[in-house]
């Protein structure tokens, strides 16, 4: 098969009709511009050109040639300028846990593709045990976590912080200025499934006290509207989660004595991958 190079001097030959010129065009000696031409000749099985003087001019198949491949060569010419050009463009995966899916990532890819409208994006929402895995596994481009990551095979760079805290609908537990955790732990208390980063913040740091999980779901809002419903629910979740339930007052936060419950954000890539100029943009965009 006939390469690109080949129909590009094919169709700088057909229109010059002088080997030195097209020599000269493609930086090439001009035996190398005679070879080519041979090999493609060889290729499609038949004689292009004919000898007219110094000049070498398309004969009847050479002109049918032109015809059906100039416009080709062209289209795919303009995909490569257009792809050189434009390296902030194309498709980025991303997957992320539950509260940075749900409260931060919809401000970044806001902000991101008012500076570069040609990027799409895809965005997986889950728990932080399945970002790592999907991002080792190759599944999406970049992860978010809520928690810390040493895996060998990780990239992992903090982008900010966060903070946890308890809340719940029982105004009259929220008037007390703080509470012990022990004094909590036989309350219902909601807590994210098994993976979250924002459950293994929380019980880590209370380590080695135990609280009564009487509930477990995927997602923070589901948490809320249960908190809502009784003045026996009392959760953990993060601070940017419930902002707008605080101030409206339909959530109370609690206050632990001798514990602070911040953790960070974490943007995760394998090691291995090999990078692109969208995706450095991407993460430089994210770390500022």
């Amino acid at each position: 098969m006939f390469t690109l190079k080949q129909l590009e001097i094919f169709i700088s030959l057909s229109r010059s009709q002088k080997v030195i010129d097209v020599a000269t065009e493609f930086g090439m000696s001009q035996s190398a511009i005679s070879m080519s031409i041979k090999e493609l000749e060889k290729i499609v099985g038949e004689k292009l050109f004919e000898r007219i003087g110094k000049r070498l001019a398309l004969n009847e198949r050479g002109v049918l040639f032109l015809e059906q491949t100039a416009l080709h060569v062209d289209a795919l010419q303009k995909v490569f300028t257009n792809f050189s050009s434009q390296k902030i463009e194309g498709n980025l995966r991303l997957c992320a846990s539950v509260t940075i899916a749900n409260y931060l990532m919809p401000k970044y890819i806001d902000a991101y593709n008012k500076l570069h409208e040609n990027v799409k994006f895809s965005l997986k929402s889950t728990n932080t045990n399945d970002v790592i895995r999907f991002i080792k596994e190759g599944v999406y481009d970049i992860g978010f976590i809520e928690d810390k990551c040493n895996d060998e095979m990780l990239t992992c760079k903090k982008i900010s912080s966060d903070e946890l805290i308890v809340i719940t609908s029982n105004q009259e537990l929220a008037k007390k200025d703080e509470h012990f955790i022990d004094t909590l732990s036989d309350m219902q208390w909601i807590m994210r499934e098994v993976g979250s980063g924002t459950r293994s913040a929380f019980l880590d740091a209370i380590y080695p006290e135990r609280v009564n999980t009487y509930m477990e779901f995927d997602h923070t809002e589901t948490i809320k509207k249960f908190l809502k419903l009784s003045t026996n629910y009392i959760a953990c979740l993060p601070r940017i989660s419930v902002e707008q339930e605080l101030k409206e007052g339909s959530l109370f936060e609690l206050h632990i004595r001798g514990y602070d419950f911040r953790r960070d954000f974490i943007l995760i890539m394998r090691k291995d991958k090999k990078s692109s100029v969208l995706v450095d943009d991407f993460m430089k965009f994210i770390s500022n």
